[in-house]
């Protein structure tokens, strides 16, 4: 090849390279397709202004000294106060904690691997974590779910 042609060719390379380049460029530019209201990891379950639906609550299954397995809450609070609402909203990592430890308590102290879960008793629980959390009453721990998943 002559010295020519090798130029004719790495100007087509480059062409071709900056072509793929610049329209690459304007895909990665556009605007990200509208997400629909339903991508939300929390559904709503209810009309209800007041219900507050609280983020997967979980807590390790032991059996035999060892983690057996998974217990999965989902759960929320019906607060009518919207006030108690926004100091809900502010305390959230406290109750989060204070889920976590309650749900802890429970399946270390109470709960027998391979029983069903006392949905009862996680609910009181939880409410009085809730309560002591909050410093008053006001809010209602409303439990949607209780799952156990299991090794």
């Amino acid at each position: 090849m002559s010295r020519v042609d090798l130029i004719s060719l790495a100007r087509h390379g480059l062409l071709c390279l900056a072509l793929v380049f610049g329209l690459s460029a304007t895909a990665f530019a556009a605007p990200p397709p509208a997400q629909s209201e339903d991508t939300s990891r929390h559904r709503s379950l209810t009309s209800s202004d007041s219900y507050m639906p609280l983020p997967p609550l979980t807590a390790t299954v032991q059996a035999n000294r060892r983690a057996r397995g998974l217990l999965q809450i989902e759960a929320g609070l019906e607060v009518e106060d919207t006030d108690l609402r926004d100091r809900i909203d502010r305390l959230m990592p406290r109750l989060r904690n204070a889920y976590v430890t309650a749900l802890s308590v429970y399946t270390g102290m109470y709960y027998q691997y391979g029983e069903v879960p006392d949905a009862d008793r996680i609910a009181a629980l939880l409410q009085e974590a809730t309560d002591m959390t909050l410093g008053r009453d006001g809010a209602e721990v409303l439990i949607g779910m209780i799952i156990i998943h299991a090794d």
